[in-house]
């Protein structure tokens, strides 16, 4: 199963251009699959922390009949109860 991947242009500088094209020469591997390798090398630990984050927890714990709390707190805290 293949994953859709973005296509996306991006310019470096000369030695940033030349250090991946070594790398590249050493592993085999294409520029974009390094580039992508060390994208997620990069920003893998903060998907981690956030799963791992204890607020995460709250997440789903509420039940509702949909109304637009969120979009409406102020109403919803401030003005309940109260003669408009």
């Amino acid at each position: 199963m293949s994953i859709m991947k973005h296509r996306t242009q991006i310019s470096l500088e000369p030695w940033q251009y030349e250090i991946l094209m070594e790398q590249s020469r050493k592993t085999r591997k294409s520029l974009a699959r390094i580039i992508r390798e060390l994208i997620a090398e990069k920003f893998a630990g903060d998907k981690l922390d956030r799963e791992k984050d204890p607020i995460m927890g709250i997440i789903g714990m509420g039940s509702g009949d949909g109304a637009p709390i969120a979009r409406n707190h102020d109403v919803v805290l401030y003005m309940s109860g109260r003669s408009k």
